[in-house]
């Protein structure tokens, strides 16, 4: 929607005066849209800025200033495999561009700051100078002397009084006059106006470095950050690495088959050249020549193994350090979110401060010699105005950045919340609170935060992001204890002044005393008066302890970290099968072998010797039975078959050597299995963590939501009896007796213990 689509139906017809009156309340409504203060704003919880917001931002500062920055600091902090670089857009030079750019960004943030709390100042103290300025002008053009004196002199127009030379100096204490200057009323407008336009330049250039802080932050910073935490989650090389180990197990199958078929020809060789004649010789050098070719080809699946194991260890350190990146990355996303959602409402409230200033300029600029003093008395009302916001408003933001200062240097504390904006209503209805959800929702709450806090313990995961919810759990403890605070010292309050209230009312009606009857208003006044404060505390202090647990959690995020770990789980699963299909046949081939070996000892296998081949012969010399003898040639049949080196003759020891060598192997796999299970318990186990955060998210926004209740009727009734709003003593009474009965049956349960 364009401005004039926005403004268009209220600038129609709209008269010259009108228009002057729209421009002069759009700064004081932004103002209010950005503190919230005015029962009419309704807008997001995000467009606000708090304590917490800039400690976030000093948090993305020391973020920022902790990533390495040279090419070494970074190869050291990546760690890679050797030979390895990451992939497309995950190379050395990636992060370290990626790092610089945030390190750079995060370095503007200090300066920045010092600027707007310098500025703050600055504007705060000219604030207050210029009330007394607008005092001053509205003495001289009002007060009984001066509109005598000027009567007298006949000055009618702003040129006239500009010209008049008398001593100021006590009305506009802050502007130093130069000893050969002339010290007229014009000479302290010009420099009055003079101030007005330079703290504008101070205030439009603080805004455009937050503007171009803000669009770096969130065009380029976070996005380069994400773009390489979606390379680490894209990246093949735990792909590539699945299927290098493949190849090195087909290999290793490969070079076993060579090793037999080298260990067959040169037996066939030697038993050529057994012959010893020329046949015979003649075939020896043949096999002798076919052994070595099978050797040679043998030694170049060796060389290839040995290289592709050491790739895959690199690959493999490489895939851990990219793990490790992400993880850190992720952390750095959360931090520089939040630092951006804290600049968006820096900026707000700074556009507001800018609005009045600009709102006092151009009050200015609508001041010229020909007007009235009349005119001129009242332009220069429309100056001055502006600053009274711009007082309290800076005065506010210097004393946020001092507290968020102090607070951080106490060690990231989350106390600072966002604020509620309480929109009031007129209708005298206060809905009960559902104290049955307060009281489950925060046991949940608690049960869930031992959970998450068991998990970061034992997977010490996230631990910051347990730490917000710790502090959120607590707070939802202070705000059970406030409200029930509150309930009853409010239930107090309102009772006793409807007793005294009734009784100064009656009394008034028996009285003729004027005197009498006048201390009686008075005391009814500060009835009224002590009451409207005492319930404007509570509400206070009610809504304040909802600012400490009110801060929505986007879960967004931490939902696509569940997915990952999902992920992760699924393709772990399918490794686990695969590796047991391995595991399996390792087994039952180590199982045929270890029962030949065992028949064999049980027979007596020392008696033909442990080296002796063993041919069915031999094994039914040792009186096995048929059944067991086939067991035996099953045994040796498989290690033909698998053993290196072996092919027509085999040894007992050399099933037992077979026997241990499949226990290693078999081991190994088992040992895969394990380090895969592990990883699925851990992958569950943060899937676990982080649902557990989610629940918390839910029993917090739950609670907020029905606490919001109490918060609403508070201010509702805080509304209602405001003599700051209201001067009426008839009126207030009229109020506090309509509200306060209804508010008193609101509050008592709440005073009670919500257990």
């Amino acid at each position: 929607m364009s401005s004039s689509d926005l403004w268009g139906d209220a600038l129609a017809n709209a008269s010259p005066e009108q228009v002057m009156q729209m421009a002069v309340a759009a700064p004081k409504l932004l103002s209010e849209v950005s503190v919230s203060d005015q029962a009419y704003v309704v807008r997001d919880r995000g467009l606000l800025l708090t304590k917490k917001q800039i400690i976030d931002l000093r948090k993305y500062e020391a973020a920022g200033l902790a990533l390495p920055y040279t090419l070494k600091d970074v190869q050291d902090y990546l760690r890679f495999g050797a030979g390895q670089d990451g992939g497309s857009g995950l190379n050395i030079n990636d992060f370290l561009d990626t790092f610089k750019k945030t390190r750079e960004h995060t370095r503007r943030w200090s300066p920045l700051r010092g600027r707007i709390m310098m500025t703050g100042q600055g504007l705060k103290t000219f604030a207050s100078s210029m009330l007394n300025y607008g005092n001053s002008i509205q003495k001289i053009l009002s007060n009984d002397d001066s509109v005598a004196f000027l009567k007298k002199n006949k000055i009618r127009t702003l040129a006239q009084l500009k010209a008049l030379e008398i001593e100021l100096g006590d009305k506009f204490p802050d502007i130093e006059v130069d000893p050969d200057t002339v010290a007229t009323v014009g000479y302290y407008l010009t420099r009055i106006f003079e101030r007005i336009k330079i703290n504008l330049n101070d205030v439009e250039s603080i805004k455009a470095d937050l503007l171009l802080f803000d669009y770096d932050l969130r065009e380029h910073v976070l996005p380069d950050i994400k773009l390489r935490v979606g390379l680490i989650e894209s990246s093949s090389l735990a792909a590539d690495v699945k299927l290098l180990k493949n190849g090195i197990d087909d290999r290793a199958k490969e070079i076993d088959i060579k090793n037999t078929e080298y260990k067959a020809a040169v037996q066939e060789a030697l038993k050529s050249a057994a012959g010893m004649n020329i046949v015979g010789l003649a075939m020896a050098i043949y096999m002798g020549v076919e052994a070595e070719n099978i050797r040679a080809a043998r030694n170049e699946l060796y060389a290839q193994q040995e290289r592709d194991i050491q790739v895959l260890a690199s690959k493999n350190q490489t895939l851990g350090s990219l793990a490790r990146v992400k993880h850190d990355l992720q952390k750095l996303v959360l931090v520089a979110i939040d630092a951006n959602v804290a600049t968006e409402n820096l900026l707000h409230v700074w556009k507001s401060l800018e609005s009045h200033v600009s709102t006092s300029v151009a009050a200015v600029d609508q001041i010229n010699d020909a007007m009235s003093l009349h005119i001129f008395g009242t332009e220069f009302e429309e100056v001055v105005l502006p600053w009274k916001s711009i007082e309290t408003d800076s005065d506010k933001l210097i004393e946020l950045f001092k507290e968020a200062n102090d607070e951080y240097e106490r060690n990231y504390s989350f106390s600072a919340r966002t604020s509620r904006v309480i929109s009031l209503n007129a209708t005298v209805s206060y809905p009960p609170v559902n104290k049955a959800t307060l009281a489950s929702t925060i046991e949940q709450m608690r049960e869930a935060r031992t959970q998450a806090e068991v998990l970061k313990t034992k997977l010490g995961y996230l631990p910051d992001l347990f730490d917000r919810f710790k502090h959120i759990v607590i707070g939802m403890g202070q705000c059970q204890i406030q409200l029930q605070d509150s309930a009853r010292s409010g239930v107090n309050d309102l009772q006793n002044s409807l007793r005294r209230l009734a009784r100064n009312e009656k009394a008034r009606l028996t009285k003729t005393d004027p005197e009498v009857i006048e201390e009686i208003d008075v005391e009814r006044k500060g009835i009224l008066r002590s009451i409207s404060s005492a319930m404007t505390k509570q509400a206070t202090l009610v809504r304040g302890a909802l600012r400490d647990i009110d801060e929505r959690f986007d879960m967004r995020l931490t939902q696509v970290y569940i997915a990952d770990f999902q992920r992760d789980v699924l393709v772990a699963n399918v490794e686990i099968a695969q590796l047991e299909g391995k595991l399996a046949e390792l087994v039952a081939d180590r199982k045929v072998i270890i029962e030949g070996v065992a028949l064999l000892e049980k027979s007596g296998i020392e008696n033909l010797g442990k080296n002796v081949e063993l041919t069915i012969a031999k094994i039914t010399e040792l009186g096995l039975a048929p059944p067991e003898v086939q067991l035996v040639m099953a045994a040796i049949d498989q290690m033909k078959r698998t053993l290196i080196g072996i092919v027509e003759s085999v040894r007992f020891l050399d099933m037992v050597r077979e026997s241990d060598k499949l226990k290693l192997k078999i081991d190994g796999v088992q040992a895969d299995i394990e380090r895969e299970r592990a990883g699925i318990s851990d992958s569950q186990g943060k899937v676990t963590y982080l649902e557990a955060i989610h629940a918390m998210e839910g029993c917090r926004a739950e609670y907020a939501a029905t606490y919001f209740a109490a918060v609403n009727a508070f201010e509702r009734l805080r509304g209602a009896i405001d003599v700051e709003v209201l001067d009426d003593c008839d009126a207030l009474s009229a109020a506090l007796k309509q509200h306060a009965p209804l508010f008193i049956e609101f509050l008592t349960p709440l005073s009670m213990s919500q257990r």
